[in-house]
């Protein structure tokens, strides 16, 4: 006889769960048998829990995330004032787990420019991997990082964005 699967919001409502095994006993449903729903309950797991365990899994998780409508959950994500200390993972997801994001390079340009500079880092990094822009966004993106870099107060991140800035030109043969 065959067992019945887990409803997927049993599973979801789990993720939050203030006991750690009970994350991660989640987890292991969501990897069988997830789907891009899964990403912002995950991503709220991680933001409530300090046990390494959990924080390695979901981020290694995120790291791998192949789902159809993955980028639009994380890009979502992003805008999430309760997942903010988690933007950095949320960004590295898209490259680690080579996610096609080329109609949004204006997101990242943004979160490049509003962010610290970690952020600013993983943006950067996420721009430099992917392989398409399109050649609109790409010049109004130099436009707007060339002038947020020279009203960036943090030497650091102004660094960055000038660097993000010349990588843009690169692509535009410039």
């Amino acid at each position: 006889m065959a067992t019945a699967k887990p409803s997927m919001d049993k599973v979801f409502a789990q993720l939050l769960s203030a006991d750690d095994q009970q994350v991660l006993d989640a987890l292991v449903t969501v990897q069988a048998q997830g789907d891009a729903r899964a990403i912002r309950p995950m991503l709220h797991a991680l933001a409530g829990s300090e046990d390494e365990e959990v924080r390695r899994k979901v981020t290694a998780m995120l790291y791998q995330v192949k789902v159809p409508g993955a980028v639009p959950e994380l890009l979502a994500a992003l805008d999430e004032e309760a997942l903010r200390n988690e933007r950095c993972t949320i960004l590295s997801a898209f490259w680690n787990a080579g996610l096609d994001v080329r109609e949004h390079l204006e997101e990242f340009v943004s979160c490049a420019i509003e962010g610290d500079s970690a952020e600013c880092l993983e943006c950067l990094t996420v721009i430099e991997n992917q392989e398409i822009w399109p050649e609109k966004a790409v010049r109004t993106s130099v436009l707007r990082v060339g002038k947020a870099s020279e009203q960036e107060d943090d030497p650091y991140k102004a660094g960055l964005l000038a660097e993000l800035r010349d990588h843009l030109n690169e692509r535009l043969g410039k």
